[in-house]
C-alpha cells in the first residue's frame, strides 16, 4: 500500500491510501498534466467499490509519501 498526498491550490490537503501502482500512476498523471502533455481523466479507480475524482487544475502538488 502507498499513501498519496494531494495538496490543493487553496492549501488544503487530502491523503489517499491506495496500491503502489495506482499511487505511481496518480503522481505520473499529475506530472504529465503540469508538463502540458496531457489532461488526464479526473476519475481514478482505487478498488472495485471506491474511486476518487481529482481536478488537477486545482491541485498544487501530488506526491507519494511511501
Amino acid at each position: 500500500m502507498a499513501l498519496v498526498k494531494v495538496t490543493l491550490a487553496s492549501g488544503a490537503s487530502v491523503d489517499v491510501e491506495t496500491t503502489d501502482k495506482i499511487a505511481d500512476d496518480m503522481v505520473a498523471a499529475f506530472a504529465r498534466y503540469v508538463g502540458g502533455q496531457r489532461t488526464p481523466d479526473k476519475r481514478t479507480i482505487l478498488t472495485s467499490s471506491q474511486s476518487i475524482y481529482v481536478d488537477f487544475s486545482k491541485a498544487a502538488v501530488v506526491r507519494r509519501i511511501n
